[in-house]
């Protein structure tokens, strides 16, 4: 019984371990004017092939989840069945959805300064739909992390009464 026996400490006995982010590294990320992974880099690295898949079969999802994180990225309260999620799946019956997308990547690229036009939006959207999602959800998670972010801000505590 003694070796199952837990041993409480009022602190821990290491101390913990901070990832420092290198400034540079940091800017290089947030002030890139050009997006930081490819159209074509769906599944790179290879651990994001799964949600590239999902992005082909289910792209109302990828799509929504984007939306969300660039309203809120701390996700704080995010639903798969979301507004912009209803949205897409509705415009997609008469494969107008580009359209919605083509504005949102337009959103997205003014939010983060990132170099591209109206034109190459709609190309992108239009031909490479599934391959633009990926990309801007990659961007968006990339650019809202929030050790790139800076200071987040915590959620403010609520009490039951």
């Amino acid at each position: 019984m003694a070796d199952t026996q837990k041993i409480y400490r009022p602190w821990p006995s290491d101390t913990p371990a901070y990832h420092q982010v290198d400034l540079a590294e940091i800017q290089q990320v947030t002030y890139n004017k050009d997006w930081n992974y490819s159209l074509c880099g769906c599944c790179s690295p290879a651990s994001l092939c799964a949600p590239g898949l999902a992005s082909c079969c289910l792209p109302c999802l990828t799509f929504g989840r984007t939306q969300s994180r660039l309203q809120n990225p701390r996700m704080d309260g995010y639903s798969a069945i979301n507004g912009g999620c209803a949205i897409f799946t509705f415009l997609s019956f008469g494969y107008l959805q580009w359209i919605y997308q083509t504005i949102k990547r337009g959103e997205l690229r003014q939010k983060y300064g990132i170099k591209g036009s109206c034109c190459s939006d709609c190309c992108a959207t239009f031909w490479c739909g599934c391959c633009a999602l990926i990309q801007e959800e990659k961007e968006a998670e990339l650019r809202t992390s929030p050790d790139r972010a800076g200071y987040q801000m915590p959620s403010q505590m609520t009490y039951s009464g």
